[in-house]
Protein backbone atom coordinates (compact mmCIF):
# COMPACT_ATOMS: atom_id res chain seq x y z
CA UNK A 1 0.00 0.00 0.00
CA UNK A 2 2.62 2.80 0.64
CA UNK A 3 3.99 2.36 -2.71
CA UNK A 4 0.43 2.47 -4.74
CA UNK A 5 0.05 5.78 -2.08
CA UNK A 6 3.73 7.43 -3.31
CA UNK A 7 2.63 6.24 -6.97
CA UNK A 8 -0.16 8.18 -6.83
CA UNK A 9 1.25 11.61 -5.82
CA UNK A 10 4.15 11.04 -8.11
CA UNK A 11 1.47 10.98 -10.94
CA UNK A 12 -0.56 14.24 -9.37
CA UNK A 13 2.76 16.16 -9.48
CA UNK A 14 4.23 14.77 -12.76
CA UNK A 15 1.05 15.81 -14.41
CA UNK A 16 0.74 19.07 -12.82
CA UNK A 17 -3.25 18.81 -12.46
CA UNK A 18 -5.21 19.45 -9.59
CA UNK A 19 -7.58 16.33 -8.52
CA UNK A 20 -10.24 16.44 -5.75
CA UNK A 21 -8.48 15.01 -3.57
CA UNK A 22 -10.50 11.91 -3.18
CA UNK A 23 -8.47 9.27 -4.94
CA UNK A 24 -5.67 10.15 -2.23
CA UNK A 25 -7.22 10.60 0.72
CA UNK A 26 -8.79 6.70 0.18
CA UNK A 27 -5.32 5.36 -0.97
CA UNK A 28 -4.06 7.66 2.39
CA UNK A 29 -6.97 5.85 4.48
CA UNK A 30 -6.21 2.69 2.87
CA UNK A 31 -2.73 2.58 3.68
CA UNK A 32 -3.46 3.88 7.63
CA UNK A 33 -6.47 1.06 8.43
CA UNK A 34 -3.37 -1.75 7.10
CA UNK A 35 -0.57 -0.24 9.49
CA UNK A 36 -3.03 -0.09 12.61
CA UNK A 37 -4.32 -3.57 11.45
CA UNK A 38 -1.07 -4.91 11.18
CA UNK A 39 0.21 -3.46 14.20
CA UNK A 40 -2.88 -5.03 16.06
CA UNK A 41 -2.24 -8.52 14.72
CA UNK A 42 1.47 -7.66 15.89
CA UNK A 43 0.85 -7.29 19.44
CA UNK A 44 -2.84 -9.01 19.99
CA UNK A 45 -2.45 -12.15 22.37
CA UNK A 46 -2.76 -15.40 20.19
CA UNK A 47 -3.08 -19.26 21.80
CA UNK A 48 0.12 -20.94 21.46
CA UNK A 49 0.61 -23.43 18.88
CA UNK A 50 0.97 -26.77 20.61
CA UNK A 51 -0.46 -26.13 23.41
CA UNK A 52 -2.33 -28.47 25.72
CA UNK A 53 -4.02 -26.33 27.65
CA UNK A 54 -5.61 -25.01 24.40
CA UNK A 55 -8.18 -27.87 25.54
CA UNK A 56 -11.06 -26.07 28.06
CA UNK A 57 -11.85 -27.66 31.29
CA UNK A 58 -14.57 -30.16 31.44
CA UNK A 59 -14.28 -30.90 27.55
CA UNK A 60 -12.07 -34.32 26.09
CA UNK A 61 -9.77 -32.69 23.06
CA UNK A 62 -8.05 -34.43 19.90
CA UNK A 63 -5.17 -32.90 17.65
CA UNK A 64 -4.42 -33.73 14.41
CA UNK A 65 -0.65 -33.68 15.11
CA UNK A 66 1.77 -34.67 17.81
CA UNK A 67 2.29 -32.54 20.84
CA UNK A 68 -0.71 -31.13 20.81
CA UNK A 69 -0.75 -29.51 16.98
CA UNK A 70 -2.80 -28.62 13.59
CA UNK A 71 -6.50 -28.98 14.29
CA UNK A 72 -8.16 -29.23 17.23
CA UNK A 73 -11.98 -30.82 18.43
CA UNK A 74 -13.29 -30.31 21.74
CA UNK A 75 -16.08 -31.64 23.26
CA UNK A 76 -18.25 -32.12 26.37
CA UNK A 77 -20.11 -34.73 25.47
CA UNK A 78 -19.97 -38.67 23.66
CA UNK A 79 -19.59 -38.11 19.54
CA UNK A 80 -20.49 -41.18 17.45
CA UNK A 81 -18.71 -39.60 15.08
CA UNK A 82 -16.36 -36.79 15.00
CA UNK A 83 -16.64 -35.50 11.83
CA UNK A 84 -14.72 -34.85 8.59
CA UNK A 85 -12.11 -32.99 9.74
CA UNK A 86 -10.87 -35.27 12.53
CA UNK A 87 -11.76 -38.86 11.39
CA UNK A 88 -9.03 -40.83 11.16
CA UNK A 89 -6.43 -38.19 11.61
CA UNK A 90 -6.37 -37.66 15.70
CA UNK A 91 -2.42 -38.11 17.20
CA UNK A 92 -2.97 -36.38 20.44
CA UNK A 93 -5.39 -35.77 23.11
CA UNK A 94 -6.44 -34.50 26.40
CA UNK A 95 -9.15 -35.67 28.82
CA UNK A 96 -10.49 -32.77 31.23
CA UNK A 97 -13.39 -34.06 32.08
CA UNK A 98 -14.76 -36.09 34.97
CA UNK A 99 -15.11 -39.12 32.96
CA UNK A 100 -13.54 -41.95 30.89
CA UNK A 101 -12.92 -41.21 27.32
CA UNK A 102 -13.10 -44.90 25.14
CA UNK A 103 -12.05 -44.15 21.53
CA UNK A 104 -13.32 -46.43 18.24
CA UNK A 105 -11.75 -46.90 15.21
CA UNK A 106 -15.20 -46.49 13.30
CA UNK A 107 -18.36 -44.41 13.57
CA UNK A 108 -21.16 -45.12 16.14
CA UNK A 109 -18.62 -46.56 18.67
CA UNK A 110 -17.93 -49.82 16.26
CA UNK A 111 -14.61 -51.43 15.33
CA UNK A 112 -13.66 -51.98 18.92
CA UNK A 113 -11.63 -49.94 21.68
CA UNK A 114 -8.67 -48.80 19.81
CA UNK A 115 -7.22 -48.55 23.59
CA UNK A 116 -8.14 -48.58 27.72
CA UNK A 117 -10.43 -45.84 28.52
CA UNK A 118 -8.49 -42.71 28.96
CA UNK A 119 -9.07 -41.53 32.37
CA UNK A 120 -9.68 -38.35 33.70
CA UNK A 121 -6.51 -35.83 33.32
CA UNK A 122 -5.32 -38.18 30.63
CA UNK A 123 -3.12 -36.74 28.27
CA UNK A 124 -1.08 -37.93 25.45
CA UNK A 125 1.49 -36.05 23.12
CA UNK A 126 1.13 -38.92 20.34
CA UNK A 127 -0.88 -41.86 20.65
CA UNK A 128 1.11 -45.13 19.55
CA UNK A 129 1.57 -45.65 16.08
CA UNK A 130 -0.51 -48.39 15.53
CA UNK A 131 -3.38 -45.65 16.86
CA UNK A 132 -2.73 -43.17 15.11
CA UNK A 133 -5.04 -41.47 12.60
CA UNK A 134 -7.66 -44.37 13.52
CA UNK A 135 -10.60 -42.54 15.64
CA UNK A 136 -13.63 -42.05 14.41
CA UNK A 137 -16.11 -42.03 17.93
CA UNK A 138 -15.38 -41.91 21.50
CA UNK A 139 -17.87 -42.25 24.21
CA UNK A 140 -17.50 -40.48 28.00
CA UNK A 141 -18.38 -42.65 30.37
CA UNK A 142 -18.34 -43.11 34.53
CA UNK A 143 -16.35 -46.12 34.37
CA UNK A 144 -13.65 -47.26 31.64
CA UNK A 145 -15.46 -49.64 29.09
CA UNK A 146 -12.26 -51.06 28.13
Amino acid sequence: MPYELSKARETHEVRGTRRSGVGLRLAALATALTGALAAGFATAPQAAAGDPNNCLPLRFCLWEHHNFDGHMLASEQSMAYVGAAMNDKATSYRNRTNYYVTIYRDANYQGGCLMNSIPPSGISAGVPTALNDQISSFRLSEWPIC
